[in-house]
């Protein structure tokens, strides 16, 4: 792989003096693409945050790009698991991924350049949405839903994207349509991705790196390295196993929770 993409060491995340999770460290390299695994509630979400530089009370060290992340937000691309728009505004599928250029371009959205037409067409296209570029945002099926999203997160170039559980309210159809697209992104784009999940079958194909958190880092490496029963098992209890299928690992683990709710 490239360069190091990404640095952490001993980092510790805060709200509101709770630690969300703490003692995180590892190393990600340009266009690799990370699976950050763990229960609801294991601090996924405060670590993708962080990382975006959406969230800036940690200790510890944190390089995205050799700078700290609130530097280089126009080189990140975040996508969270729920969207902020409101679907009574009657936005099309063009506009709502035009905005992502827009926004770090400091254009207001109904008064959209040609240029950023195009490039917004374009982007719906590679993900395989280009007759539906007309259609309500709100009008569109979630797997769709979803995939604009992708659209609209990979039309500022991005070299970093974060995905926040990116297939947890899809169908089994739906999630494949979703995969594909990230299969593609990391194919042709090369773009350096994390994705949080608590179920990572469905994105085994693509990781070359596993992260497993519980509050704590538990283990870091590829899937191979880190979906094994001795490891799964201090998070998701004994009934977690660990299955190998030719070259891909899959983990069987149910639907588990830790107390409390995740912090935002």
């Amino acid at each position: 792989m490239g360069e190091i993409l990404i640095i952490a060491e001993n980092l510790t995340i805060y709200y509101d003096g709770y630690r969300a999770v703490e003692d995180i460290t590892f190393r990600l390299s340009s266009g690799e693409t990370l699976l950050l695994l763990g229960p609801n509630g294991a601090g996924k979400t405060s670590l993708l945050r962080t990382i975006a530089g959406l969230h800036k009370s940690y200790t510890g060290k944190l390089l995205v790009f050799g700078k700290p992340p609130a530097e280089v937000k126009d080189l990140i691309s975040y996508v969270p698991q729920s969207h902020s728009l409101n679907e009574r505004v009657p936005l099309k599928a063009i506009e709502v991924v035009a905005m992502g250029a827009l926004y770090k371009r400091g254009f207001i959205h109904f008064n959209i350049p040609k240029s950023v037409l195009k490039e917004a067409e374009e982007a719906l296209e590679f993900v395989g949405l280009g007759d539906i570029k007309n259609k309500r945002f709100a009008e569109l099926s979630g797997g769709q839903k979803q995939r604009v999203l992708l659209a609209r997160a990979l039309v500022s170039k991005p070299k970093l994207l974060l995905l926040d559980e990116p297939l947890s309210a899809l169908d089994p159809s739906a999630r494949v349509e979703v995969v594909s697209v990230l299969a593609k992104i990391k194919r042709e784009m090369r773009i350096t991705m994390i994705i949080t999940t608590h179920d990572p079958n469905p994105l085994t194909e693509i990781g070359d790196k596993v992260m497993l958190v519980n509050k704590r880092l538990v283990a870091f490496g590829t899937p191979e390295e880190v979906l094994r029963d001795e490891i799964i098992t201090k998070v998701y209890g004994s009934l977690a196993k660990a299955v190998k299928v030719g070259e891909r690992m899959y983990c069987f683990i149910g639907d588990v929770h830790i107390h409390g709710r995740e912090r935002r």
